[in-house]
């Protein structure tokens, strides 16, 4: 299987790039539904299940110099971070008597699986904001990456009660990147097994069915923690959206690129928050086309995306 390497580069670009068909069977869906997957750079981990980055801690400096004077050393120190990809299966399951009578059986089974499979993805989602070393056999969501106020990347919004946060991140090399398994199947993948005997849930017996298992091999590298920030805290039905974009012009600015190559998630709810700033016709809150994708609401140079497993009742950051 060919590898590469690519500083931004989608994950629908991925699946064809390592030469696999149809890619709008099982990834094309989800990625449509899901404005983080449409837009994060995804890359192959260097190690296997494991991409080992070297960050740096500190940056060398020049000095000047004389003649016949020495040169300094302008070493950096850095640190070597070591990143797991995980993976998150499941089977779906379709009883076999569904399709009696049925001339299309593969169409029908197809219809049944897609119901599945917009579960899996879900909890997939989730993972990706809301999992743990624990939890999630060593990966680090985006929420555990900015869990307290102390952190620098952490604005606190001051809510106590029905709160949400926002990401804003810088995608790439130099910032975020969602991991695959270097040889496996960038996204999700899915293999039949086939016509099965299983248990009936209601512990009624046994029953025959189709089952097809799906896969997806992730994790996350950041080459830059100044890349992901968090706005936390928001009270989504108390909060003032002019004030929370002031908040955002402190996170965005404190960017490596100083967000023009960023982008902001939300879910639902305060996206309505800030789309509503459109019809009031705030300045520099606007509804901008992108080919191929569909209006976007920009604040100055930042698209405002929807990821809906940011939940509306978060834990309080403390």
């Amino acid at each position: 299987m060919a590898t590469f390497s690519t500083d931004r580069m989608s994950l629908i670009e991925a699946y064809r790039r390592l030469g696999y068909e149809s890619p709008e069977l099982l990834l094309g869906d989800m990625v449509e539904q899901n404005d983080f997957l449409r837009v994060a750079a995804v890359a192959p981990a260097n190690k296997g299940f494991f991409n080992e980055t070297l960050r740096a801690k500190k940056l060398g400096e020049g000095k000047i110099t004389g003649i016949n004077a020495g040169i300094p050393n302008i070493s950096s120190v850095t640190d070597k971070v070591s990143d797991p990809v995980v993976v998150y299966e499941g089977a779906s399951y379709v009883d076999v008597r569904l399709f009696d009578g049925v001339t299309d059986v593969a169409a029908v089974r197809n219809s049944e699986d897609a119901m599945n499979l917009a579960g899996f993805s879900n909890g997939w989602n989730n993972i990706l904001v809301y999992g743990t070393p624990k939890d999630a056999g060593g990966f680090t969501g985006l929420a555990a990456m900015r869990n307290k106020k102390a952190d620098a990347n952490v604005i606190d919004f001051g809510g106590s009660s029905n709160l949400s946060s926002a990401y804003i991140i810088e995608f790439g090399m130099q910032g975020l990147k969602l991991l695959y398994a270097k040889g496996a199947t960038p996204g999700i993948s899915s293999e039949d097994m086939g016509r099965v005997k299983i248990d009936a849930q209601d512990g009624s017996g046994q029953y025959w069915a189709f089952e097809r298992d799906y896969k997806i091999y992730f994790g996350f590298s950041n080459r830059n923690d100044a890349a992901v920030k968090r706005i936390a805290n928001i009270d989504i039905a108390t909060t003032d959206a002019s004030s929370l974009l002031s908040k955002v012009i402190r996170a965005k600015n404190k960017l490596p690129s100083k967000g023009s190559r960023a982008f902001m998630f939300v879910n639902s709810d305060v996206k309505s928050l800030l789309e509503e700033l459109v019809l009031e016709k705030a300045t520099n809150v606007r509804t901008v086309e992108i080919e191929n994708y569909g209006p976007v609401v920009h604040f100055l140079t930042l698209p405002i995306m929807t990821m809906d497993a940011i939940t509306s009742d978060e834990t309080k950051v403390a």
